[in-house]
């Protein structure tokens, strides 16, 4: 049995995002189509004879106590399999940024499990590793299984859909961040009028219409959102030539999608000085997965 693996842990975009309803413990319901990006954390796990559980990352913004999502799903993972709790140390790799919709710590979270599967040879199917996964945050199963998937509830039931076309994509943020808990208290607290159409966009996946997927491309909590930074990337972006400029989850990121490499590294360089974090990435078919 190895000590240690790493594992590479893949950000999310939301192609779609709609709340459908709210749970009596104030989780909501979504409905939303996600993709995988190649924009990646790497997150490394040891097993150790000491106790408890060390953590270390790169970006001294990250929580190194239980308070990171990471700490979670080890004891999740734990609880789900009846193994005896062991020391682990647990070695994060930032490049995903923080509180920007991302899914950077939920990706987090997925390496360890997937991690821990490894290292105890548990040989849990996705399935199993998705049902710990929920326990520990709405994203964390899709982290998991990554690809392109439509998710509900809140996020737990997943259905795989077809791979997202070839194309470019830009991920852009701002300085500002926006919590979860923050965006989702204020988007209760207003109308939504217009929704996106979940359902067409699985259309425009199954036939690879780049072009349609673009117009398709809503997340009614951009409503919610209140950062000039986010109104500057996306006027950015379409001025660019981009399909479409759509904040991604509860924000504050930013993605465009380009047909035309050409026209997304253009965009990289207008946003240079205006996005605190800007980078070029591609639709991947994973989730978390150990690097060989």
């Amino acid at each position: 049995m190895d000590s240690s693996v790493a594992v590479r842990t893949p950000a999310k975009i939301n192609l779609t995002l709609d709340i459908v309803g709210k749970r009596s413990d104030g989780y909501h319901f979504m409905k939303t189509v996600m993709q995988s990006v190649s924009i990646c954390d790497t997150v490394s796990v040891e097993l150790t004879d000491k106790d408890g559980i060390e953590i270390s990352c790169d970006d001294e913004n990250v929580p190194r106590d239980e308070k990171n999502i990471v700490h979670k799903a080890a004891a999740a993972f734990f609880e789900y399999t009846k193994l005896k709790p062991c020391g682990l140390d647990i070695s994060i790799e930032k490049n995903i940024p923080m509180q920007a919709g991302l899914a950077g710590g939920s990706a987090n979270a997925a390496g360890v499990i997937v991690a821990l599967n490894e290292l105890f040879e548990t040989e849990l199917s996705t399935h199993q590793l998705c049902e710990i996964g929920v326990k520990v945050g709405a994203d964390v199963p899709f982290c998991i299984a990554g690809g392109t998937a439509l998710a509900e509830g809140i996020g737990e039931i997943l259905t795989p859909l077809p791979a997202m076309p070839e194309c470019s994509i830009v991920v852009a943020k701002g300085k500002e961040g926006i919590s979860t808990a923050e965006a989702f208290k204020k988007y209760d607290g207003l109308i939504i009028e217009k929704h996106p159409d979940n359902d067409e966009m699985v259309v425009a996946l199954a036939v690879g219409n780049i072009e349609k997927i673009g117009e398709l491309c809503m997340n009614v909590l951009e409503e919610a959102a209140d950062i000039p930074e986010i109104q500057m990337i996306k006027k950015t972006m379409l001025d660019c030539g981009a399909l479409c400029a759509v904040m991604t989850g509860s924000g504050s990121a930013v993605y465009g999608i380009f047909p035309k490499k050409k026209h997304a590294l253009a965009c990289l360089d207008e946003l240079d000085g205006l996005a605190d974090f800007a980078k070029l990435c591609t639709p991947i078919d994973s989730g978390a997965q150990i690097i060989k």
